[in-house]
């Protein structure tokens, strides 16, 4: 089976598998100050290139990112999205193909 990761070009980690209070965009290898705690360590396995790349785009583009909601008087929602730049570009990550095979 062909899988794809993401990869962090200068430290060489791998994007891992990310619990669920905690989101991909939030991890940042090369930013001291951000802690991330992965849930074991176990790189993230994305199933297609295109799925892949779209997660390089979104971690670019929302940075440590939060989403709150808030409900107006007349019942609807409305989301903020707050986040905090540090000065990630979509530059710092490649996808690297990956072949899973069965041992034998």
């Amino acid at each position: 089976m062909t899988y794809y990761m993401i990869r962090h070009k200068a430290s060489g980690e791998f994007m891992p598998q990310a619990k669920r209070d905690k989101g991909y965009s939030h991890w940042n290898p090369s930013n001291p100050n951000t802690k991330f705690i992965a849930g074991l360590s176990v790189p993230r396995l994305i199933d297609t290139k295109k799925r892949a790349a779209r997660c390089i785009i979104h971690w670019a583009v929302n940075p440590n990112a939060r989403r709150s909601a808030t409900t107006s008087y007349y019942g609807e929602q409305n989301y903020i999205i707050d986040t905090k730049p540090d000065g990630r570009t979509k530059n710092d990550l490649e996808i690297v193909e990956i072949d899973i095979v069965e041992a034998q």
